[in-house]
């Protein structure tokens, strides 16, 4: 089967499965606008990595930039005809995502194929050789993140240092977006240098311990809430152990059963089959981690980490390609329509944002380039890596908790800070 025809089976099927997202009698009509925004996605995109490229940038950057315009804040909001709440917007006041459910779960399926092919990209002999380099750089940039979040967070919006929204602007200083940095790693051919696998194994780290930190705050936010004397901490350390427990388990017994797993997929002989096979195996420990509590693509990396050193996973990278090619610049735009770029004609936003956002990347920068100069890197490698440990953009820890509890003079701040 051609790599045409792979692409077509698969296109066909994720859009039969996301239609199962829509409800009642306007199942057609979703189907129908979810059709039209992809297609009108695939050529903007394009045109907005392209033009990033052209400018010598990374294209990631355009394919984001492209999502805020057409976004349901900006262009994607205007009335259309038959569009009559926008073109990308949901309708739905209060919605917790402002894109459609479909278009968001296409976006997500996407996130899932980044980061299992950058597994399978990454070396994972220097991968396991850096591994410590990676958590020791991991936990620094966490750590400035965090103080430099917080202290942001009592100097702009008042309060001390254990008022709830100014924990929030900590936690979310923290997590480094696997995503858009293994996107950039794999444009540049890097992934398999020592500084790319160091950043890999320390934003992973830091996916982990940012949902500790999650746990936390909104621990202390329930005691806030209820009045209650203080956050269960037992119920706190139970979840840390899990999300800990779970990363090492499973990334050891990927890496111990990688093998077995390659030999049983090529009894299915075909390398479109075995392909197939091995995202859905992604797919499944994906889901597994999200239903536990951890981001899908950490799960979808472990499994791509798992069968990096078999000899099916040049195949499955090859055959994959087309996917990689459709589908990541979709998830991209998606992230970026999140953004809701009104909050920025707020003066207090936007100052308080840009203050927020140097002491994030600035903390980055040392938090994860000073451990790395330590760990035995050179100056211009070590700068490298707290340069690639600055990217953002985890809805899971961004978007979601600042919508869903933070105080409504922290949450502009929070909303428009995504990107």
């Amino acid at each position: 089967m051609s790599k045409q025809r792979l692409f077509s089976l698969l296109l066909v099927g994720g859009v039969a499965g996301l239609s199962l997202f829509a409800s009642g009698g306007g199942q057609a009509d979703a189907n129908a606008s979810l059709v039209i925004q992809i297609g009108i996605l695939l050529f903007a995109v394009k045109l907005g990595g392209f033009m990033a490229q052209k400018l010598k940038l990374p294209g990631v950057l355009g394919e984001l930039l492209i999502g805020v315009l057409l976004g349901p804040y900006a262009l994607g909001g205007l009335p259309l005809p038959l569009f009559p709440h926008g073109l990308f917007a949901t309708g739905i006041i209060g919605a917790s995502v402002p894109v459609s459910t479909e278009l968001y779960a296409l976006a997500t399926i996407a996130s899932i194929i980044l980061l299992f092919i950058s597994g399978l990209e990454t070396d994972l002999t220097l991968f396991l050789r850096y591994s410590v380099a990676g958590a020791i750089v991991g936990i620094g940039g966490v750590v400035t993140t965090f103080l430099g979040g917080l202290l942001v967070g009592v100097l702009v919006f008042g309060g001390g240092f254990m008022d709830p929204q100014n924990l929030m602007l900590g936690v979310i200083s923290t997590a480094t977006s696997i995503g858009i940095s293994a996107r950039i790693l794999s444009e540049r051919k890097k992934l398999d240098t020592p500084e790319g696998v160091t950043i890999l194994a320390a934003a992973v780290f830091d996916d982990v311990v940012g949902i500790v930190l999650l746990a936390v705050v909104l621990g202390i936010n329930a005691m806030a809430t209820s009045g209650s004397g203080g956050p269960a901490w037992g119920q706190i350390g139970l979840i840390a152990l899990k999300a800990f427990g779970l990363w090492l388990i499973f990334t050891v017994l990927g890496l111990l059963f990688a093998k077995r797993i390659a030999n049983f997929l090529k009894r299915f002989r075909r390398s479109t089959a075995f392909t197939i096979l091995a995202f859905g195996l992604a797919l499944v420990i994906a889901g597994f981690f999200e239903k536990e509590g951890l981001a899908m693509i950490i799960g979808a990396y472990i499994m791509g980490l798992s069968l990096s050193k078999t000899d099916i996973s040049h195949i499955i990278i090859e055959k994959m390609h087309v996917l990689y090619e459709f589908f990541v610049p979709i998830f991209f735009a998606v992230m970026g329509m999140l953004v809701d770029i009104r909050q920025f004609f707020d003066l207090r936003v936007l100052l308080g944002g840009l203050v927020f956002t140097a002491v994030a990347i600035l903390g980055k920068i040392l938090g994860c380039g000073l451990p790395a100069l330590f760990s035995g890197f050179n100056l211009k490698g070590s700068l490298r890596i707290g340069m690639g440990m600055v990217p953002r953009g985890e809805v899971v820890l961004i978007y979601w908790p600042a919508s869903a509890w933070q105080p409504a003079s922290c949450r502009p701040a929070c909303l428009a800070w995504p990107s």
